[in-house]
C-alpha cells in the first residue's frame, strides 16, 4: 500500500481507552485521541465520521480498537485498510512476542518501527530497536508486513467494490426504470379513462337532446 504518509494525522492501538501504542504527527493527537477512545461506539466493528477535514474512524475487535485521524483527502477504504494492517502487525507481534500484562503505552517500543514501515516512512529498525532481543521479536512482524504489502493493492481494490458495488448500482437503476414506466402506464391510463368518461358524457347529452336516436332516424 502506498500512502502519503502526510494524510495519516494520527493512528493508536488502544485496549478499550488504554493506549498500547501509538504514532502521531503532532502531540495534540494524543489528547484527543483519549477523548475519541472514551466515545468509543459499543455496537459497532467500524464506525468513521468526517468533520473539518479530518475522518475519524475506529476498527473494534474487541477488546482492542485500531483508531485513526486522516485527513479528509485519503478516501475511507484505503483508512481501514491501513488500519487493518495495523491489527494484522500488531497480532503477529503478540504471537511472536506475548504480554502478560496491558498497561499504557507497553508496546509503544516495540510497535513504533512497524508503525513507520506501515507508513512508509524511512526509518532503521536497528537504530529504534537496539536490543538483540527486540529484533529477534519484531523478525516475524516485519516479515508478515512485507507480505501483506504485496496484497495490498488487490485488498484495496476488494474493500472497494465491497463499498461501491457494481451490482448495487445495477439494481438501483434498474429499479428506477422500472418505477418510470409504472408512472409512465399509469398516467397514461389516467388520460385514457378521463377521455373515455367524456367521450360516455358528450354521448350521454346527444343522446338526450335527441331523444334517443330520433336525430338520426329523422334524416
Amino acid at each position: 500500500m502506498s500512502l502519503n504518509p502526510d494524510l495519516i494525522l494520527y493512528t493508536c492501538i488502544a485496549k478499550d481507552t488504554t493506549i498500547l501504542a501509538e504514532y502521531t504527527s503532532k502531540d495534540a493527537y494524543s489528547d484527543l485521541a483519549i477523548k475519541c477512545l472514551e466515545k468509543t461506539p459499543p455496537f459497532h466493528s467500524i464506525f468513521s465520521h468526517t468533520v473539518l477535514g479530518k475522518t475519524y474512524m475506529f476498527h473494534i475487535v474487541h477488546p482492542f480498537v485500531y483508531f485513526g485521524i486522516f485527513d479528509e483527502s485519503l478516501e475511507k477504504p484505503e483508512c481501514l485498510l491501513f488500519l487493518k494492517n495495523v491489527q494484522n502487525a500488531f497480532i503477529d507481534m503478540m504471537d511472536t512476542c506475548g504480554s502478560d500484562t496491558m498497561k499504557s503505552h507497553c508496546f509503544q517500543r516495540e510497535f513504533s518501527p512497524v508503525f513507520h514501515q506501515l507508513l512508509g516512512l524511512d526509518l532503521e529498525i536497528d537504530a529504534v530497536s537496539s536490543p538483540e532481543s527486540l529484533k529477534d521479536c519484531h523478525s516475524g512482524s516485519s516479515d508478515s508486513v512485507r507480505r501483506k504489502k504485496r496484497l495490498n493493492k488487490d485488498e484495496l481494490e476488494e474493500d472497494k467494490t465491497d463499498v461501491y458495488s457494481d451490482d448495487d448500482v445495477s439494481v438501483s437503476s434498474g429499479g428506477k426504470t422500472q418505477k418510470g414506466r409504472y408512472i409512465w402506464k399509469k398516467q397514461v391510463l389516467i388520460v385514457l379513462t378521463m377521455d373515455l368518461v367524456i367521450c360516455v358524457g358528450l354521448f350521454v347529452i346527444w343522446l338526450c337532446v335527441c331523444n334517443g336516436f330520433q336525430c338520426v332516424t329523422d334524416h
